[in-house]
């Protein structure tokens, strides 16, 4: 049974992947998901002049057929725009499907949800074509059926999740996790904070809830490692490894948008920014990463580098 612990990763670290995920990255993570989700789900690849017929998934056991649609975050969803592609892609979709009695029109809303006159238009196409079915598909419906899944098949999705309790702290991830920062082109001077506000009020003021508030507490207690770490190496390491963090938790702000939610998603998206992308995205290696990550995210929030610093709340 999955615990809370796991469901915050789990949920949390899907989320994210949706945030980012536009066009055919879109269209890959909604197949990876429903190849597990669906039995006997197929994905579509478009093949030559023939193209995919507007076919971008289907479970033939079912006659049930799914359009995708993945805008960039950045471009607000055209209501006019988003409806006649559903319905023009349909009749494309029945002239070389004609079997389709199930239809499904897939957009990554981001959980902002699907405008109105998708479904409307949808509910009027079910009954001019006689279908048994024709609705929307958002991206609360994929986190359902992500959510539904298995751990084991949850993991292959987001790469593992770390442990609640660890019993320790790889250091060959923490160094190579280092490593790949301190190697970064950045020259820019040291952004380290010489004294330390309080780490509950900072957790407090900037609305980090549970888990990351008893994650954030607990990692702390392993900062010692990263001193260890950093105390061998040359003296401007931690001063680059603290503009990269900073850095990234201004780049989290225009990615993840501002909610209650935002400050936890916020820290697991840092997490998976630390980790160089040449990394092999293994479950267990990425669990050890993430482990290691929290620690650094842990030190660098102490020093306000990450999150805001209390002296910018304003009091009124």
């Amino acid at each position: 049974m999955t615990s809370l612990h796991e469901d915050f990763w789990y949920r949390t670290l899907f989320k994210l992947r949706l945030y980012e995920a536009s066009g055919n990255a879109f269209q890959r993570l909604f197949s990876e998901v429903m190849q597990q989700a669906l039995p006997g789900f197929q994905a579509v690849a478009p093949w030559g002049n023939w193209g995919d017929g507007g076919n971008d998934g289907w479970c033939p056991p079912e006659n049930r057929y799914f359009q995708v649609y993945g805008p960039e975050a950045t471009t607000e969803v055209n209501v006019v725009q988003a409806a006649t592609k559903a319905v023009g892609d349909f009749a494309k979709l029945r002239k070389k499907w004609p079997g389709v009695e199930r239809y499904h029109f897939v957009c990554n809303d981001r959980y902002c949800g699907m405008p109105a006159p998708i479904g409307s238009m949808l509910l009027d196409l079910a009954k001019q074509e006689k279908l048994l079915e024709a609705t929307p598909f958002s991206s609360a419906d994929l986190t359902a059926r992500f959510i539904s899944l298995k751990d084991s098949q949850k993991v292959a999705i987001v790469y593992g999740i770390p442990s609640e309790l660890p019993d320790f702290i790889d250091p060959h991830a923490v160094s190579e996790l280092l490593t790949g920062l301190a190697d970064g082109d950045n020259t820019h001077p040291s952004l380290l904070d010489g004294v330390s506000p309080d780490f509950d009020a900072k957790i407090k003021l900037n609305g980090i809830k549970s888990p990351v508030s008893e994650s954030l507490s607990y990692y702390f207690y392993q900062v010692a490692d990263v001193d260890r770490f950093l105390n061998a190496r040359d003296i401007g390491l931690a001063q680059k490894i603290a503009f990269e963090i900073k850095a990234l938790y201004h780049d989290s702000k225009k990615v993840i948008p501002n909610s209650a939610d935002a400050p936890n998603e916020r820290y697991v998206w840092l997490i998976d920014r630390l980790i160089p992308t040449s990394l092999p995205r293994h479950p267990h290696s990425m669990k050890a990463y993430r482990q290691a990550a929290q620690v650094i995210i842990a030190k660098y929030f102490e020093t306000c580098d990450a999150y805001e610093h209390p002296n910018s709340f304003n009091p009124a």
